[in-house]
């Protein structure tokens, strides 16, 4: 069944006349006249009672028809609402690195600014080669891989070890690198070549583990700790589903060299929106950048 023949058949019942009906619809009687056959003979009933040009609804066509205009006006109107646009601004978030902080200030904003539209995309380590002119704002570690992005330090986000509540280690107010020799470590990795901080810094003092467990994901990272399958690094500001896992523990992590900084970079001022540009106004009052 066709869109067109409900309506065929809807303009055909309220004039009563195939002649009239074909002239509203602009196509020919013979047309409009095998529509509407078409449609019966889908449907397995007669709708009208013909005599001569003169087209009268039987039983079965005024049930239809009722029926039939409620579905023409409801799509009628869903096609209308489909072909509104959106003129809301919109302002466009990458995130490589997740931040309490951050989320602060973004909420902060939304509530000066309640027409935006936020689109926040969790952005992957391996994805740097994306369009740099996409984002309006960017969200990253300090990295040599971002060295092309225009950027400001907005805070430093030490790194923290999560282990089992049950771990000998659990009790600690802190610890070294050098207290997780010997145990088993479960990294991030997030390519071939591409580790977290972490995995370097043990790596560079020749920390001896027993056993290294990598993943690209901070979620299941957290899910095998939560299971006392190891013990790892986290950062503090993307620790939140950590702190809340009752079998987890997290210990700050005195070294130096474990509180990378993170960075904000926004589009370059011929390319990026109106409100991209109140922004990046907006976060640099609220970091004091």
């Amino acid at each position: 069944m066709e869109f067109s023949q409900v309506k065929y058949f809807i303009i055909a019942a309220q004039t009563q006349n195939l002649t009239k009906a074909a002239q509203i619809l602009s196509i020919t009687q013979s047309a409009l006249s095998k529509s509407i056959s078409n449609l019966e003979d889908e449907l397995g009933v007669q709708l009208f009672d013909r005599a001569g040009k003169r087209v009268i609804l039987n039983e079965s066509g005024r049930k239809f028809l009722s029926h039939a205009i409620n579905s023409v006006q409801e799509l009628d109107i869903a096609v209308s609402a489909a072909q509104i646009r959106d003129e809301r601004p919109v302002l466009l978030v990458g995130l490589f690195r997740y931040s309490e902080k951050f989320m602060h200030c973004l909420k902060s904003f939304a509530e000066l600014f309640p027409s935006t539209i936020i689109q926040l995309d969790h952005l992957e380590i391996t994805t740097f080669s994306l369009d740099t002119n996409k984002y309006d704002v960017l969200l990253f570690p300090q990295s040599p891989m971002f060295r092309k992005y225009k950027s400001e330090m907005v805070y430093s986000d030490p790194y923290l070890l999560a282990v089992h509540n049950s771990h000998p280690l659990a009790d600690r107010e802190a610890v070294r690198l050098k207290d997780v020799s010997a145990q088993r470590m479960i990294f991030i990795k997030h390519s071939d070549d591409q580790f977290d901080l972490p995995y370097h810094l043990c790596s560079g003092i020749g920390l001896h583990v027993m056993d290294d467990v990598f993943t690209n994901s901070y979620e299941l990272q957290r899910w095998l700790i939560s299971n006392n399958h190891g013990v790892g690094f986290v950062p503090q500001g993307g620790a939140e589903s950590y702190r809340i896992d009752k079998n987890i523990a997290l210990l700050p992590v005195t070294d130096e060299g474990l509180a990378p900084e993170v960075m904000i970079g926004f589009k370059r001022d011929k390319h990026i929106s109106e409100i991209g540009k109140q922004f990046a106004e907006f976060a640099r009052r609220h970091f004091d950048i």
